[in-house]
């Protein structure tokens, strides 16, 4: 019977030994990269999926006031639209009329809602900048979501156009570009005026982008509200 005889040098064993430390090393870089990622998408998650930001300039010197409240008793700088843990697409039909009737935020059955104000607390006639920022996209859901923004009880709805044929959606009005939902000038603002907004989001069921291919998907979205440098004379 023969015998079978293994022999290890020292080389083997330290190459062995430098194998394994490089595995070990790189399974620490892995996990340390999966935990940095976990928690910069959660610090994204915990800021909301739409929130409404006033200028700073503005806030601090206090010439436009925002609230939730037409008493403004509170004012802030930033106000946050609670996401739903879950959206279902709808018909813009099942919205309901009065959607802008409610004061400060109101999601209901499958849409995001808040009603805000804001107040030219200066003694100028001033005019500010309306626009809507697109911050990150996941799974295209931006090509069915509709934005419906209502000024002092006007209402206008933004879409995406077709991704096909660059056509208009029905009944809405486009996007400014893919990252950029809207971007106005609200003029003549006088002092002591108040405007009063509601912001309405969606998925649009009758969309013809509203497929499975969404499902899953995110959007985050920002609304800045910005002093203009335009005044006008008393």
């Amino acid at each position: 019977m023969a015998n079978l005889t293994v022999k290890v040098d020292a080389k083997s064993v330290r190459r062995k030994k430098i194998v394994f430390k490089s595995m070990l090393v790189l399974l620490i870089l892995l996990l340390l990269l999966i935990s940095l990622t976990y928690g910069v998408l959660y610090v994204i998650n915990q800021k909301g999926n739409f929130t409404i930001t006033l200028d700073p300039n503005a806030y601090e010197q206090e010439k436009l006031l925002v609230s939730p409240r037409r008493d403004f008793k509170y004012t802030t700088h930033k106000l946050v639209i609670e996401s739903l843990e879950y959206m279902d697409n709808i018909s813009e039909s099942w919205i309901p009329n009065d959607v802008d009737s409610i004061d400060g935020p109101h999601n209901g059955n499958n849409y995001m809602a808040y009603t805000f104000y804001v107040k030219n607390n200066s003694e100028d006639t001033l005019a500010y900048s309306i626009a809507i920022d697109v911050l990150s996209v996941i799974k295209d859901v931006d090509d069915a979501i509709r934005v419906a923004v209502y000024l002092n009880g006007k209402k206008t709805v933004y879409a995406k156009r077709s991704p096909d044929t660059g056509d208009v959606e029905k009944g809405t009005t486009p996007f400014v570009r893919d990252d950029q939902v809207m971007n106005e000038l609200r003029e003549n603002f006088l002092p002591g005026d108040v405007d009063r907004f509601t912001i309405v989001v969606w998925l649009e069921g009758d969309d013809p982008e509203c497929l499975n291919h969404i499902l899953g998907g995110e959007m985050k979205m920002e609304m800045t509200l910005g002093e203009n440098t335009k005044k006008y004379e008393r």
